[in-house]
């Protein structure tokens, strides 16, 4: 039963099977015949393409011919349009030429200015020979000029100089470039920079010469500006204007001040912006802090700036109005000039007032000069405080001005340096020459053998040279003989480089006061009496000395003279001691006892009686002409003069003392009081009414 359900499973399957075959024969039958007939549609549409190919493709050939001769056919009416324009463009642009550029529409000339110049090219390669090559280039010509003239035209007409309180403005008031308030740029608006930068920009790409305009308007622009501001400060408003607010609404609550102050002001600020600058780059470099030494305007004080060289003081105003002028100058330069031309341009811009300058300063130098050679040293003074701040403005030189200008303006600096050496050179000669001759030239020596002017005025002078020390060392540094005995006080001890210039300054005032002290020798030998030499020199040798102590300048003298306190204190000890001395004749005949009679009884012999008169009045009259003339004798100084009248007490009344209470009771003559004028009380009275002419 089971073999047979398993026959019949196996039947139906069979069965299946082959209907299923006979099917998929079916279908692919009916596969391979679409398969021929689409073989045969490609077939044919390929032999269609071809001979479809093989027509169009001389229509294409025929079409590209047609086509390379439309475009040929189009440049050569282009070609015919240009070249007839070029001999048309004479008289197209001629009226436009003649006319002349319009503020404002400079792009319709520029327009024509190009057209000519490619005529001017097509006629100098094609037909240089043509007349209309003469008519093009004559016609450019005249548009470059116009446009020359245009060009010149609109900077005479929106520049003019500044007004001197306008410049005054730009040097007081603190510097602020991205201002537009201010007249240079007012006068040169934005529309008109532009369009003086499209004539330039024109102008340089077709090499014509326009740099000369440029710089000669605007220079003159500078140099006006600074010769208004001259005139202003010759007149009797100088130094005293008032700032224009630098907003409208905002009145200006400061003070006024004059022009030293001012200066003061600015000066101060640019030492404390190098000061800043130089912290901040050793402390980026080596992560340490510095604190705040002397620098250039430390010593530059209110006093000495309001007492100062008015001459010297214009000089840097126009300095500082230089340089501002031309940094506004450069600012504008950037907006109308090609940047190629910066240079060439602002060097001719700024020469006429560079040399204009320069000029003031050997003209100023050459007065201080004069000054100096009358000894008015004040001026002096007034050329280191100037080439103080001349050298704070280098750092400003030398962001402004280009090498050649920096070279200019180098001799304003190395003049302010000669005439400063020339002053310290000549105040040594006058000090040295003036053994002979007193410094006001009335009288050689004071009759009242007080500090002589000599002494006041030298000490006054060097007193006044230390607020300067860091220029004066620069220009001693120059001197052999100085540098060479500071290398000698190198080698004792080492001085960082402030140092160095005040150890170059005390060697030159040791040299004055090595002269000063030969003059003073010099000059106590035109006196008569011995006492009054001595009495002169120690007047003023102590002066000499209290006054360096006082004004500390015995710590500075000290780097180049250890000893220079030591030697001025045994210098006024030896001479309290000479001056001692010159008692000795007054006082020999009553200081020995021994050599004297004695008395006995309060008498003596009549052969004895004649030398105790001769010896009372010796002493009388030696005495009484010392007082005569030591009554008119000053010293200034209180310890001095009390001192000195002290040890004349201590000097003088024992021994009077001695010898007035052995004699003065003895009968040696019928008239007594002729002989014993003075008890001791009566010396010691008189001795204390020395040096006091009322007395």
């Amino acid at each position: 039963m089971n073999n047979l359900d398993s026959s019949v499973q196996a039947h139906t399957k069979l069965e299946k099977e082959t209907t299923n075959l006979v099917l998929l024969k079916d279908r692919v039958d009916k596969y391979h015949d679409l398969s021929t007939q689409m073989s045969s549609i490609l077939t044919i549409f390929e032999k269609r393409l071809g001979n479809l190919e093989q027509t169009i493709l001389p229509v294409y050939q025929e079409t590209e011919q047609l086509q390379k001769r439309q475009q040929n056919l189009e440049a050569t009416l282009n070609c015919l349009e240009s070249v007839l324009s070029h001999y048309d463009v004479s008289q197209e642009v001629c009226q436009l030429i003649h006319q002349g550029p319009i503020e404002g529409s400079i792009g319709a000339f520029l327009d024509a200015l190009a057209k000519l110049r490619a005529a001017m090219d097509y006629f100098l390669h094609n037909n240089s020979q043509s007349v209309e090559l003469e008519n093009v280039t004559s016609l450019f010509n005249t548009g470059c000029e116009g446009l020359n003239q245009h060009y010149s035209m609109l900077l005479k007409k929106h520049s003019a100089p500044l007004k001197p309180v306008e410049l005054l403005d730009l040097i007081y008031i603190e510097d602020d470039s991205s201002s537009d308030e201010y007249t240079s740029f007012r006068q040169l608006s934005q529309s008109t920079r532009e369009e003086l930068f499209t004539i330039s920009l024109w102008l340089e790409q077709n090499m014509r010469e326009y740099t000369h305009i440029y710089a000669t308007e605007r220079g003159e622009v500078v140099l006006r500006s600074l010769q208004l501001l001259k005139d202003h400060q010759k007149s009797s408003s100088w130094g005293t204007e008032a700032l224009r607010p630098r907003h409208s609404g905002r009145q200006n609550q400061e003070p006024k001040k004059n022009t030293s102050a001012r200066l003061q002001q600015i000066f101060e600020k640019k030492a404390n912006k190098l000061y800043l600058r130089a912290t901040q780059t050793i402390e980026q470099s080596t992560g340490f802090s510095i604190k705040k030494a002397s620098s250039h305007s430390d010593h530059l004080t209110s006093e000495d700036m309001l007492d100062g060289d008015q001459e010297l003081d214009k000089y840097l105003v126009m300095l500082l109005g230089l340089q501002r002028l031309l940094n506004w100058e450069r600012a504008i330069m950037r907006d109308i000039i090609p940047q190629s031309k910066h240079n060439e341009v602002f060097a001719r811009l700024a020469y006429n007032a560079i040399e204009l300058v320069v000029k003031d300063a050997e003209a100023i130098t050459q007065r201080i000069q004069r000054c100096i050679a009358r000894k008015e040293w004040t001026s002096a003074l007034g050329i280191f405080s100037a080439l103080k701040r001349v050298i704070l403005l280098q750092p400003d030189i030398e962001r402004t001005y280009d090498a050649a200008q920096r070279e200019q303006l180098t001799k304003v600096l190395n003049k302010l340096q000669q005439t400063g050496a020339k002053a310290l050179e000549h105040f040594l000669e006058v000090v040295k020459g003036e053994s002979s001759t007193n410094i006001v030239g009335q009288s050689n020596v004071p009759k009242d053998a007080t500090v002589h002017e000599l002494t006041s005025n030298t000490i006054w002078f060097i007193e006044h040279l230390y607020e300067h020390f860091d220029v004066i060392g620069a220009i001693l540094a120059h001197d052999v003989l100085y540098s060479t005995q500071l290398d000698t006080i190198l080698m004792k001890k080492a001085l960082p480089g402030e140092e160095r210039n005040k150890a170059l300054l005390a060697i030159y005032i040791k040299k004055a006061l090595a002269e000063l002290n030969l003059s003073i020798m010099n000059k106590c030998e035109q006196y008569n009496d011995q006492a009054t030499k001595h009495l002169f020199r120690l007047n003023n040798i102590h002066y000499i000395l209290k006054s360096l102590q006082r004004s500390n300048l015995i710590d500075l003298v000290t780097l180049a003279e250890p000893e220079c306190e030591h030697s001025y204190l045994e210098m006024i000890r030896e001479l309290k001691t000479s001056y001692q001395k010159t008692w000795s004749k007054m006082l020999s005949g009553i200081y020995s006892l021994e050599e004297l009679p004695k008395p006995v009884g309060g008498k003596v012999k009549d052969k004895d009686r004649s030398v105790l008169k001769e010896r009372f009045s010796n002493f009388n009259k030696d005495f009484e002409e010392a007082c005569k003339i030591q009554r008119g004798i000053s010293i200034p100084d209180v310890i001095l003069r009390e001192g000195i009248k002290r040890d004349n007490v201590e000097h003088i009344l024992p021994k009077y003392n001695r010898f007035f209470e052995m004699y003065a009771a003895v009968q040696f003559s019928k008239n007594p009081d002729k002989y014993v004028r003075y008890r001791p009380h009566e010396i010691n009275a008189m001795l204390s009414k020395l040096f006091d002419d009322s007395a």
